[in-house]
Order: structure tokens, then sequence, then C-alpha cells
């Protein structure tokens, strides 16, 4: 049947009017009630900013996610099935409105500071696939009838401060990842995990009460490696190279020449003219595939070559300008960032500081309500250098390495004691890298401004900063992969937040360190004096190690309460501060190493014992060094 243009323009007119009527009815659909009294009280509870989250149209603010349901009226309303909040910052309370929310899928709220316990009304979300509470500061028990969330599928509990026994590990069919890693969890591992048939990977370690040991299972992907190991049901599927080949949905295996089944094979009494004519189906198969393969290798080379030049091109910083990278939700669109593009955008800002790589400025947000940004500006070498004597140039170029290993090492780190990077922005002349304002400066300002005596640093805080820093660095030495070592750990590059927590900044000197190697090697000194390991100076192999040795001496700071270049320490025999400490901590006296200001406190004995760790940490032969997990372990029972 044929269409006349006429007939054809008026049918679709008619089909685009019907699809913008249902984009705008479904534009109309408001939030449940419900859903929007729970979101608020969730939201105030949590300590985030209300106005982030518009009256009208709550799904429309970042991690919120909603979708559309049929209520029992025959009518649609918007339902919230995800609430995503990762590295906001958020330093309240998990309100039991939670359990209000009965479509929510996701809950994600990792790396943040999370206080008091998770509510028993959690149990009321039962459609709950992704719950991610890992990296707050939860504490208390949890709910005993958790495994009623059934469609649980990702449970992440890991380095909070959760109490009890594991009886809520009872029956969770679906689930795939468990990790209660790094808490105060006792009691022996129940038994009832073995009914998980899904469970793919679980973490148990790092708990130091619990009975028995606590094993960590990675993703399970040889099934002949694993098999000896783990009970069968930890394996989905069984690998190619096993003699059985079971599908996972239990249908009868393909039979080795890819035949559906052994019935349906080729009988051998096939007639000739039938196995004349397979055989020119074969060699015309054949001659089709080497065309078809030839082609396919020409425009693979053709489309390898295109993409090899432009990357050469990106390389050499040819090409226009691109937008900005974004690696936060707190910067909502790239156009808040529009400001960078003019060529004055940086003229009426505040400078707050000149560190190795550039200047850094301090702004608001556009569009955010009044949040302060960092902007680091770093000059970029110009393209036609041959101006430039070649020291000038291997400075620029020492800075353009520097700064790349930045955006690659941070952009994608969440920890809640390191900064994050929020964007970064190339232009022709330099870079722009975006990071959240700390109003509190650095660890460096802080103790200089307590020697001046205008301000005041409590023991408690100071510990608390101690402990910040090392959780930061076990965070890069253990947990992120590929491992990250430092390579300039110092007071100056420790900022604190609002609440004194301290943030590990200036990746400019960080490398990825591959987890099949134990150190890397730079061609050129890295590091602040003061605060390089000994080692470094005759090898030039930076480890972890290097990085726990600048560690110690920023204990030794924060007790002593001086820098290694307080000019005290040029009148003493050592001339240095590791070697002073060392002396005094064998003497009679240790107790004289501590800051006058801190005495009397009944702090002493807490002072004394991190000056030990700080003495362990600077020892000279490295592999005698604790590691960062250690460290942090050890200034967490001091504390407690």
């Amino acid at each position: 049947m044929a269409f006349s243009p006429a007939k054809l323009h008026g049918h679709l007119l008619l089909f685009l009017t019907i699809l913008s009527l249902c984009f705008i009815s479904q534009a109309r659909l408001s939030l449940d009630r419900s859903d929007s009294r729970a979101l608020s009280s969730i939201v105030k509870d949590l300590g985030i900013n209300g106005q982030r989250f518009p009256a009208t149209n709550p799904c429309s603010a970042a991690g919120v996610f909603c979708e559309r349901r049929l209520t029992n009226n025959n009518t649609y309303v918007l339902r919230i099935t995800r609430l995503v909040f990762k590295s906001q910052g958020v330093d309240g309370f998990l309100s039991p409105a939670i359990g209000k929310l009965s479509e929510l899928k996701e809950l994600s709220v990792s790396h943040n500071n999370i206080v008091d316990q998770v509510p028993s009304q959690i149990v009321d979300c039962k459609k709950l696939e992704i719950l991610d509470l890992q990296n707050n500061q939860f504490s208390g028990e949890i709910p005993s009838n958790l495994s009623s969330l059934i469609r649980l599928r990702v449970l992440d509990l890991s380095y909070n401060k959760f109490t009890g026994d594991l009886s809520f590990l009872k029956y969770f069919p679906n689930l795939e990842s468990l990790s209660l890693a790094n808490n105060l969890f006792s009691g022996k591992i129940p038994a009832s995990i073995r009914s998980f048939r899904n469970l793919r990977f679980f973490d148990f370690s790092g708990n130091g009460f619990l009975e028995g040991s606590a094993p960590i299972i990675s993703k399970v992907d040889d099934h002949e490696s694993a098999e000896s190991q783990y009970p069968k049901r930890y394996i989905f599927a069984e690998s190619q190279r096993s003699s059985k080949s079971t599908s996972i949905t239990g249908a009868p295996a393909p039979s080795p020449n890819g035949s559906k089944s052994a019935s349906s094979a080729e009988s051998p009494t096939s007639p000739p003219t039938k196995k004349h004519k397979n055989k020119k189906r074969k060699l015309m198969g054949w001659l089709l595939g080497f065309l078809a393969g030839a082609l396919a290798g020409s425009i693979s080379g053709f489309v390898f070559s295109v993409m090899f030049k432009l990357l050469i091109a990106a390389i050499r910083g040819g090409g226009k300008d691109s937008g900005p990278s974004i690696f936060s939700p707190l910067i909502k669109k790239a156009e808040d960032l529009a400001f960078l593009e003019k060529e004055d955008g940086l003229a009426s800002l505040e400078i707050i500081g000149k560190g190795g790589c550039g200047e850094v400025y301090k702004a608001e947000l556009p569009g955010s309500g009044g949040k302060m940004i960092a902007i680091k500006k770093v000059i970029q070498p110009p393209r036609d250098a041959a101006e430039l004597t070649d020291e000038d140039s291997k400075l620029l170029n020492k800075k353009m390495r520097q700064i790349k290993s930045e955006i690659n090492t941070v952009g994608h780190i969440r920890h809640r004691n390191l900064l994050p990077l929020l964007a970064h922005m190339s232009r022709p002349d330099c870079h722009y890298l975006v990071y959240e304002f700390m109003k509190n400066g650095s660890l460096q300002d802080i103790l200089h401004q307590v020697s001046q005596g205008m301000r005041e640093l409590e023991w408690p805080a100071r510990l608390k900063i101690a402990i910040g820093i090392a959780a930061g660095l076990e965070y890069l030495h253990l947990h992120h992969s590929p491992r990250i070592i430092h390579r300039d750990l110092k007071p100056g590059n420790i900022l604190l937040d609002d609440d004194m927590e301290a943030r590990i900044a200036d990746f400019g000197l960080a490398k990825a360190m591959p987890d099949a190697n134990t150190h890397v090697t730079a061609s050129n000194l890295a590091g602040t004096v003061g605060y390089i390991a000994q080692e470094y100076h005759q090898t030039l192999k930076f480890t972890d190690k290097c990085d726990i040795y600048s560690f110690g001496v920023i204990l030794g700071v924060l007790v002593i309460g001086k820098l290694p270049s307080d000019e005290f320490f040029q009148h003493t025999d050592e001339m240095s501060l590791v070697k002073w400490l060392r002396n005094i901590m064998t003497s009679d006296n240790p107790s004289q190493a501590i800051d006058h200001k801190l005495m009397g406190q009944g702090y002493d004995e807490q002072m004394l014992l991190v000056l030990k760790i700080a003495y362990f940490c600077t020892l000279d032969d490295p592999k005698e060094r604790p590691n960062s997990k250690d460290v942090r372990c050890m200034l967490t029972q001091i504390k407690n």
C-alpha cells in the first residue's frame, strides 16, 4: 500500500504531536507527597543545604533519581528510586524517614562523615538493591532484620565504627558483594554466608574482635583456580576449560562441534550431491571470509592510523581548547566554569597561595549558593619554545609533567582525607585545576599561627589530624589501584576542612605505582628538605616507606610544635629534627620533646606514644618502618 507525500506528512505530524504530548505529560508529573516529605527530612538530617533541592522539582537535584510509578488511582507520579550523595562532605545522620521511600533501589552515601546508627526503618525499603555506607563515621549495631532486604546485591559497610555481632547476615539470596572491612564487629563469622549463592566478593578484614580468620574473596573468574578453595556456589558459571560445560541457566550444553545437540548432527549417509554442495559452500565461505577479513583489516589500519595521529596531536598540545573535565557533582554543568575561558577570568580573584606548580586563586562557584572553590593556575609551555633556554625549557616541562600527573592521579580519587579534584580545564597557555576551598588553610599555616600565639591547637585536634593523614595514606598505598605514593608529604600539603579534618593535597609529585613493582625511579629530585627519607638521596628510588618517613616527621612536628626548618634545630648538636628526636627518645627524659603548650593537660602519655610511632616511622632502614595501615591502627588505639 503506497502513501502520497501529503498523507505521509500528515501521519508524521500526528505521530510527532502524540509524542510531544507524552513528553509534556511526563514533564508535568510531580513527586509523590510522601517521598517529598521524606526527602526533606533526610536532607535536613544529613546536613545538606536545602537550597540544592528545589521544592517544585526535587527530582532535578544532584544525587536524586526518580522514576514514574502507577498509583492506585491509575494515575502516574514520580517516586524516588536512587539517592547518591558520595563525597559531599555530609556530616549529619541518616534519618529514620529513609524507610518512607518504599521504591528506593539504591542508597549510596560513601566517603562522607555521617555519624550515629543506621536507622531500623531501613528495612522498610523492600526494593533496596545497593546499600553503600563505606567510609563514614557510622556506629552502633546493624538492624538484626536487615536480611529482610532480600533484593540486596551490594552491601558495603566498610571503614566505619559498627559494633556488635554479624547475626544480621542471615539470608541474602541475591547478594553479590559484601564488605564489612575495618569496623569493630565481634563474634564469629556466621555459617549462613554459605547460603548466599550469588556472592562473588566478601571482605571481613580489619575487624580485630572477630573470632577466627577473616577471609577475603576477590572476584572469582577462573573456575579451576578457585574450585579447590571455595564452595562451588561462589562461582557464577563454569569455565570454558571445564570438562562439563554447564551453562548458568542449566540448559543443555552445546556439543563440541558447536551444534545444539548430537541428534541434530549431519547424518553419515547423506547423498554425495549434498556433500559436493557443502564443499562448494565451504569454499565460498572461505573466500568471503578472506575478503571480509582483508577489508576489515584495511579499515582497522586506517582507523588506527587516524586515532594515532589524533593522539599525537593531543599530546603535543595541538588542536582547539576543550571544555572542562568535571569530576564532581558539586559542579552541575560546564557553564559554571565558563568564566575561566575569558582572558581576564582570574583578574579580579584573590590570590591565596603560590606553589611549585603555580598560583592558587579563591572564587565563588556560580549557581552554588556561595560555595567557595580554589583554582590552581599552571602555566603551560608555549608551543613555539625556540626562544627558551634549555634550563627554562626543562623547568617548564617538569611543571607540565607534574600537573599531568596530578590530573591523572587525583581526578577519580575519592576519600574523606584526600582533597578531591572537582574539575580540570585546559587553555592554550595554562591549565586550571578546581578544588574545594579549605578555609582553615594548611597545617603549616595553623602551626605558624600557634607559634605566634595567634590561635590554639589542642592535643585532641592534633591527634585527629594525624589519624586523618594516616587514613589518607593507607588509601593511597593499600586500597587504590594502582597504588600511589605521594612523594612530597609535609604540613604545607595537609589542608584542613571546616571540621579540622585533614585532607592530603598537592599531588603534583604523585606517581602511579604498578602493583608488580615496589618502587618508582625519578630522574629529578622530589620532596621537601627535612621530610625526605635518607635512602632517597642515595638511590633516587621513592617507595611508600619514604611517605611513611615523611609522615613520621609530621607526627614529630605535631607533638614538638616545631617544623624541621625551625631555627631551634640549627642550634642543636644534631641540627636535624629526626636525629634530635632520636636522642631525646633514648634519653632519661623523653617528655622534654613535647610542646610546652600541651604539657599538663592529661595527654602526656598519649603524646609520648605518638613520638614513639614517629621514631619508628623515621628509622634509617625502610624495611623496619611500619606501613600506613599499621600506623593508622596504632594511632586509633591511642585515641581510644
